[in-house]
């Protein structure tokens, strides 16, 4: 009986490690694989578009200039940063690849013309 119990307690945890919390969410990487070429955070735009292309779809827009920005979380570095004031304009960019049918879209966003995140999500319209 203990046996059979200790097994089942494998499994559950087992599961639970593996099984998706919201498979409808993103999560973030620190490098992606473009054409058999490795992307990674900290890279610049044109890096970027020599190792994967034109984005399928991209946004630009500003953020800052005379205020305090916190990003919680640095993933260049993999630490939690404390606010800054930024007296000048950041220049933002979301570039989108849409792979194929069968991969998840990838989001890549830039600060100042440096990568500084790689999403992972669903599919989103047509």
């Amino acid at each position: 009986m203990g046996s059979c119990l200790t097994r089942a307690c494998l499994l559950l945890a087992t599961l639970l490690v593996w099984w998706p919390v919201d498979s409808g969410s993103s999560s973030s990487e620190r490098t992606l694989r473009c054409r058999g070429r490795l992307v990674s955070i900290g890279d610049s735009r044109a890096e970027v578009k020599s190792k994967c292309g034109e984005p399928d779809r991209f946004s630009q827009w500003q953020e800052g200039r005379g205020t305090v920005v916190a990003r919680i979380f640095n993933y260049e570095t993999e630490r939690y940063q404390a606010p800054v004031r930024v007296d000048t304009p950041i220049r933002m960019e979301s570039w989108i690849y849409d792979f194929s049918p069968t991969r998840l879209v990838r989001t890549l966003y830039f600060e100042n013309d440096r990568l500084i995140r790689i999403e992972t999500g669903p599919k989103v319209g047509g």
